[in-house]
């Protein structure tokens, strides 16, 4: 049975190995599973396995050389016809860069060129394809190992061949459309430049030359203008036929029909160039004889303007105006010689100019210039016989101008006199006192002692006046004055002067009165001043007691009331002053004003003194201030007090308290000691100390020290036991630093019992010690 597995395996093994289904692995598998199971002869087996694996191996070998051959002859099969696909390729796009067809127009070249440049693109993108081609023959030439190499490289050389003739080809034809499009460009120049010359031609042929100056004018700059263009076109002609000769040196394919352009537009430029100057020629002489006509119609036209001057009847209403006619006609002539050489020889040169060049217009010229020569003659005779007239005239009324010179003259003199009298006579006759009114009676005497004068000059007016009007002429033009008038002023001038006599008279009477006013005025207010100032004085003196003092000051107050009627009297008579406007009395300074004012402030200063004196009582009597420091202070505010006002300025304040001790410097700069002080006396700066402001500060200053020597008394009595009058040498110790108690016990005196008059043992008197220091 082991023989028949044996065999069987191996039939089975050959079979698979002839339909390509056998599996080596699965064979060792199964052989090796038959040796292990020990039943079989494994010689057998493995013999048989090892005989099966070398056929297996010898099969698959034979079987891979053969696919090895046909891929081989595969590829180069596929590489012969991409070969043929490609010279397909090649020879289509031949038929496209063959063409002849280079445009018509610059926008048909430009078509083909971008055609072209597609073309290109499309050759660039192909020749990968074609380098791929060559790369595959490459590689079977050197792969190939069944002949044929020979065959590959002959056909790779015919499909470099065709290729490279194709890159030539479609070089060529972009530089042929390089070429037609510059062609076209030089085409289109050229016509350009025809198109312009054909437009002008017509131009310069236009019969029309210009009717008048302006149009003509016109024409000839529209030419000189042209003429700018055919240079500028001229230029640029050469321009393009230099253009058109360096693309025949550089072989364009278009030479021939370049040439023939250029040497076109040559003939028409020069045809253009001879039309320009016949049409000038014709524009010149045309402007010629219509300057000649415009010049003679401007010189005719001035000619008629002056004839209307010289054919005037106006020789003047007086001398002012014949001068002024003169001075026109002066004017007049140097006009016409100037115009002489600026018109009328401008002409005649002209039209000289025009007959010795044989004008086409000469018979014209020669009638319009005789008919202008004609008017200017008679013009210059016409001037000229006016100037005759307008002198004869002048001399006439020179005669007469004389006299009315003297007239204005002597009129305007007596008018002057006499408005500075009027304004004299007539003034409001209002004086401030006798001497016034005196000296305006005494001008006025003077002024009429001097009217016999005038009237001498009023009769010389008269005569004048009468010569004037002998001559038959009009109003004087150098004056408004007329002999009418003046005799109106003058027969005025009487009835003012009568009038001006009774109105002096009468301001005399009320001058007269109005001084009696004032002494009376005078007389009342100084004796009141005189007793106010010396009342002040008095009140401002102060000696006695105190109390004296105080009961003097309440007489004089009530004195200083009971003066007040007579104070109702001046202010009567000052509003009998006021209501007859009497303003200034030179007999006193004084005013109802001024007085009132003085009473007010004698009052007030009276109330002062009074509240100042009780203040000083009630210090002395309660704060202790002594009556002899009271009146020093007094006596020293007095003292600066020059004025008697009752109250002192800062520098009278500060030189006040240096004479009382206070330390201060004499320098103007604030001083901050001295503004202190000032802050109480004087808050509110107004720049005065009163007399109350300053006894209450120098009162203040002396209750500060009394005050501070029964707070020390105090301080001591707090101290001591049962608040006693004396203090102890222990007490002292045991309260205050050892230094304060030794000085404290070196001043103080032992103290006396006031019921026993003895000494107590121990006893030290601090209220005498206080007083001592304090005093």
């Amino acid at each position: 049975s082991g023989q028949f597995d044996s065999d069987d395996m191996n039939t089975q093994a050959e079979s698979l190995i002839e339909s390509g289904q056998f599996d080596s692995d699965d064979m060792n598998t199964q052989a090796e599973s038959l040796i292990e199971s020990g039943q079989f002869d494994s010689d057998d087996i493995r013999d048989k396995r090892d005989g099966i694996t070398k056929r297996y191996k010898h099969i698959q070998d034979l079987a891979a050389h053969r696919q090895s051959l046909l891929n081989e002859r595969n590829t180069l099969q596929q590489f012969f016809r991409d070969i043929a696909d490609e010279e397909s390729w090649i020879k289509e796009k031949k038929l496209l860069v063959t063409s002849n067809d280079y445009g018509r127009d610059l926008t048909g070249v430009q078509n083909l060129k971008k055609k072209h440049k597609r073309f290109e693109n499309e050759l660039a993108s192909h020749e990968p394809a074609i380098q791929s081609v060559h790369e595959t023959g490459q590689h079977l030439i050197q792969s190939s190992q069944h002949g044929g190499p020979g065959e590959i490289e002959a056909r790779l050389k015919q499909l470099s061949d065709v290729w490279e003739e194709l890159k030539e080809m479609s070089s060529t034809r972009r530089n042929k459309l390089e070429e037609s499009i510059i062609y076209q460009q030089f085409l289109t120049n050229i016509e350009e430049e025809e198109a312009w010359i054909s437009e002008k031609q017509q131009l310069l042929t236009v019969p029309d030359l210009g009717d008048n100056m302006a149009a003509v004018q016109g024409l000839i700059k529209k030419h000189d203008a042209f003429e700018g263009d055919i240079s500028v076109h001229g230029e640029r002609c050469t321009d393009i036929c230099d253009q058109g000769q360096e693309l025949i040196a550089g072989k364009n394919h278009h030479a021939e029909a370049i040439a023939a352009r250029c040497e076109q537009l040559r003939n028409k430029m020069f045809n253009l160039g001879e039309l320009a100057t016949v049409r000038k020629a014709n524009l010149k002489d045309n402007a010629d004889y219509l300057c000649f006509m415009w010049k003679a119609d401007v010189v005719e036209s001035w000619i008629a303007d002056k004839e209307a001057h010289v054919k005037s009847d106006e020789y003047g209403r007086d001398l002012s105006s014949v001068q002024t006619l003169l001075t026109k006609q002066e004017t007049f002539d140097i006009g016409l010689k100037a115009f002489e050489t600026e018109g009328i020889q401008n002409i005649t040169e002209l039209k000289n100019k025009l007959i010795n060049s044989n004008h086409i217009q000469a018979q014209s010229i020669n009638k319009k210039y005789s008919a202008v020569i004609a008017r200017w003659n008679q013009l210059l005779a016409d001037s000229s016989a006016r100037e005759q007239k307008l002198l004869q005239v002048q001399d006439q009324f020179r005669q007469i101008e004389e006299l009315y010179l003297t007239f204005a003259k002597k009129a305007s003199a007596f008018n002057s006199w006499f408005e500075n009298a009027e304004e004299d006579m007539t003034d409001p006759v209002r004086c401030n006192s006798i001497e016034e009114i005196r000296s305006l009676r005494e001008a006025h005497a003077q002024f009429q002692a001097s009217l016999s004068s005038a009237h001498a000059d009023f009769d010389a007016l008269a005569q004048l006046d009468k010569q004037i009007k002998s001559f038959n002429v009009g109003a004087n033009p150098y004056t408004w004055f007329t002999m009418e008038a003046l005799s109106d002023t003058w027969r005025n001038l009487q009835s003012i002067i009568k009038q001006r006599d009774a109105e002096l008279a009468q301001e005399e009477v009320r001058q007269e009165d109005n001084d009696k006013l004032r002494r009376e005025f005078a007389k009342h207010a100084n004796n009141c001043y005189q007793w106010l100032t010396d009342t002040r004085q008095q009140m401002m003196e102060g000696s006695g007691t105190l109390e004296e003092q105080l009961a003097y000051i309440g007489i004089k107050a009530h004195e200083v009331s009971g003066k007040g009627a007579d104070l109702k009297n001046i202010e009567d008579i000052g509003a009998v002053l006021e209501e007859k406007l009497i303003l200034d009395n030179r007999y006193t300074e004084h005013s109802n004003v001024g007085l009132n004012q003085q009473w007010d402030q004698l009052n007030q200063l009276g109330m002062r003194i009074r509240h100042n004196l009780e203040q000083q009582i009630q210090a002395r009597n309660q704060s202790g201030v002594s009556e002899d420091a009271l009146k020093e202070f007094s006596m020293m505010f007095r003292h600066f007090d020059r004025e008697k006002t009752g109250r002192l300025d800062h520098n009278a304040f500060k030189s006040c308290l240096r004479a009382l001790g206070y330390d201060l410097p004499m320098v103007e700069e604030p001083e901050p000691e001295f503004e202190e002080i000032l802050n109480i006396v004087d808050p509110n700066r107004d720049g005065f100390v009163t007399l109350q402001e300053y006894m209450a500060f120098m009162i203040s200053k002396e209750t500060e020290n009394v005050q501070s020597s029964e707070e020390i008394e105090n301080a001591f009595r707090a101290i001591t036991a049962q608040e006693r009058d004396y203090v102890t040498k222990e007490e002292l110790y045991s309260n205050l630093s050892k230094e304060m108690a030794d000085y404290c016990i070196a001043r103080m005196k032992p103290y006396v019992d006031p019921k026993t008059s003895q000494p107590i043992t121990g006893a030290l008197d601090y209220m005498e010690f206080t007083r001592t220091l304090f005093s």
